[in-house]
C-alpha cells in the first residue's frame, strides 16, 4: 500500500488534527493534510483537490456528520469516509454506516485507528480495481471469468428482477450454498427477516440510482446468521455487478465492545455509589462516635479543672489537655465534613462549596474567588457529583498548577447546572488533556457522565486551566 497520503481533516482543533497527524507519521505514512471546520470548506476544498482519506470529527460544533455526507455523496468520489467519535452506540453507528460512513473509531480507543484507515484503503484500491475490471468486461470476456473465478471475495452478478446470473466460488464459500443451488435464488432470497425491509429498499435504490453500499444480516446454509457488506453497480440496462464481504466479526466485536462499555459503565456508577456511602458512614461514624467521647472527656476535664485550681502545675496540665482535645475535636469535625459535608445535603451545592472554599484557602494560601447562584436543586445525585468534580479540580491545582488564585462560578437555567473553575496557573497541555491516562480527569469526566452530564478541559491563552461542567436539568 502506497505509504503518501493526502488527507481531508474535517475537526475544529488544531491540536486534535496534528495528534492525528503524528499517529499516520508514527506507523510510517508521508501525509500532507487540509484542515476545515465547516461545510463550505468541505465542499471548496473537495472540488479543488484530490483526497486519499476523509476524517470527520462526530462532534463538530456547527456541522454534523449528516451535512458532511450529503457533501461526500454529491462529490461522488470514491474515497474513504471516516468518523472519529467520542462516544458512538450501537444505534447510532448502524445509521452512519447506512448513510455511507466507511467505518468509525472512538477517541478514547485510537489504537486500531491505523489498522481501520488502512482496511478501509485497502478495501478502496480493491473496488477501483474491480471497477477497472468491469469496464474491460465488454473486451474481454476472458479476463471477467478469470477474476471471477479468483477474487478473494464474493462476486455475482444479477439481473434487474434481483436473480442471480453468476456467482464465484468466494460467493459460494461465503454464503454455504453451491453455485446450482444459488443461480436458482435472487438477492432477497438470502436475507434475514430482521434486514428483508431493508434489502428491499436498498434494490429500489440500486435500480434507481445503479448503485448500492449497505449492509445486510444474511441466513447461511447452515442456518446460521452472518453479516455482509455488499457493494453493487450497474453494467448495463438490466445487469448489476456486486461484491460481497463477511463482516461478521466486525458487528460482533461492535456489538461486544458496547456491551462491555456499558458493564463498565454500570460497574462505575456502582463503585462510586458504594464509595459515596462508606464515605458518609465512615464520616458519622467518627461525627458521633469520636466527637461524642472527646466532648464527654472535655466536659470531665473542666469539672476536674474546677476543683484543682488551687494546683498551678495540675491547672495548666489539664488546660493544656483540654486545648489538645479542642483540637482533636476540631480535627474530627474537618475529616468528618470532607469525607461528605454535612452542608451538601443539608442546605445545598452553593454553601458546601462556599464553606469549602474557605478551608481551602486557609490550607493553602491559594485565594478562591466565588460567584455562586444560591438557588436550591433537589437532586442529591447531581449535587454530589459535581462537589466532587469540584473538590478534584482544587486538588489539581495544588499538585499540578502552581496558581495564586481560583475563579469559581456557579450558575443555574432552566436548561442546566453550569459549574467554571478556573486558575491563574501554568496551564494543563492539550497532550494531557488527550492522553486519557489522567485518572483525576478520568475520574471528572466519569462522574460528569454518570449523571448525563459534560465536562470540557482547556488552557486559558494567557495562563490557567478552565473546566467548565454542564449538567442538563433532569427530564421524566
Amino acid at each position: 500500500m502506497d505509504k503518501k497520503l493526502f488527507i481531508l481533516i474535517i475537526e475544529d482543533s488544531k491540536d486534535y488534527a496534528d495528534l492525528i497527524i503524528r499517529q499516520f507519521r508514527t506507523a510510517g505514512y508521508d501525509i500532507s493534510n487540509h484542515r476545515v471546520e465547516t461545510a463550505l470548506e468541505m465542499a471548496e476544498t473537495l472540488n479543488l483537490e484530490t483526497f486519499d482519506l476523509i476524517l470527520f470529527d462526530n462532534s463538530m460544533p456547527h456541522f454534523n456528520a449528516k451535512e458532511a455526507l450529503e457533501i461526500y455523496h454529491a462529490h461522488g468520489a470514491d474515497i474513504p469516509f471516516i468518523i472519529i467519535s467520542t462516544t458512538t452506540g450501537e444505534t447510532q453507528a448502524k445509521k452512519l454506516i447506512k448513510a455511507g460512513v466507511h467505518n468509525y473509531v472512538l477517541k478514547d480507543n485510537m489504537s486500531r485507528f491505523i489498522q481501520v484507515v488502512e482496511r478501509e484503503l485497502h478495501d478502496v484500491c480493491s473496488r477501483q480495481e474491480l471497477i477497472k475490471v468491469n469496464t474491460a468486461l465488454v473486451f474481454s470476456e476472458e479476463k471477467y471469468k478469470s477474476y471471477m473465478k479468483n477474487a478473494p471475495d464474493g462476486v455475482f452478478v444479477a439481473d434487474n428482477t434481483g436473480k442471480y446470473i453468476e456467482v464465484n466460488e468466494a460467493f459460494c464459500r461465503i454464503i454455504g450454498y453451491t453455485r446450482k443451488k444459488l443461480l436458482k435464488m435472487s438477492l432477497l432470497d438470502l436475507i434475514s427477516e430482521e434486514s428483508l425491509e431493508k434489502g428491499k429498499e436498498q434494490f429500489c435504490k440500486l435500480i434507481e440510482t445503479g448503485s448500492l453500499l449497505a449492509d445486510f444480516e444474511v441466513r447461511h446454509k447452515n442456518d446460521s446468521k452472518r453479516w455482509l457488506t455488499v457493494n453493487a453497480i450497474q453494467l448495463s440496462e438490466n445487469l448489476f455487478l456486486g461484491f460481497i464481504k463477511d463482516i461478521t466479526d466486525r458487528e460482533n466485536a461492535i456489538l461486544g465492545m458496547i456491551k462491555a462499555r456499558e458493564e463498565l459503565q454500570r460497574l462505575n456508577h456502582h463503585l462510586m455509589d458504594t464509595r459515596e456511602n462508606e464515605r458518609a458512614m465512615v464520616a458519622m461514624e467518627i461525627h458521633d462516635e469520636l466527637g461524642q467521647a472527646l466532648t464527654a472527656i472535655k466536659i470531665d476535664l473542666n469539672r476536674v479543672l474546677e476543683h484543682i485550681a488551687d494546683s498551678t502545675r495540675s491547672f495548666h496540665k489539664i488546660t493544656r489537655i483540654i486545648e489538645i482535645t479542642n483540637d482533636t475535636i476540631k480535627k474530627v469535625q474537618r475529616i468528618s465534613a470532607e469525607l461528605r459535608p454535612g452542608l451538601l445535603d443539608d442546605l445545598g451545592l452553593a454553601p458546601a462549596i462556599d464553606w469549602y472554599s474557605g478551608e481551602f484557602e486557609q490550607r493553602t494560601g491559594i485565594t478562591c474567588e466565588l460567584c455562586l447562584e444560591d438557588v436550591t436543586n433537589g437532586d442529591k445525585r447531581i449535587n454530589l457529583a459535581l462537589f466532587r468534580i469540584f473538590q478534584e479540580a482544587l486538588t489539581n491545582v495544588i499538585r499540578h498548577a502552581s496558581a495564586s488564585t481560583i475563579h469559581i462560578t456557579l450558575k443555574y437555567a432552566p436548561q442546566g447546572i453550569t459549574m467554571i473553575i478556573e486558575d491563574d496557573g501554568v496551564g494543563i497541555s492539550q497532550e494531557k488533556i488527550a492522553n486519557g491516562k489522567s485518572l483525576g480527569l478520568i475520574g471528572m469526566r466519569e462522574r460528569a457522565r454518570q449523571i448525563n452530564g459534560t465536562i470540557e478541559f482547556s488552557k486559558n491563552v494567557l495562563s490557567g486551566t478552565k473546566i467548565v461542567t454542564f449538567i442538563p436539568t433532569p427530564t421524566d
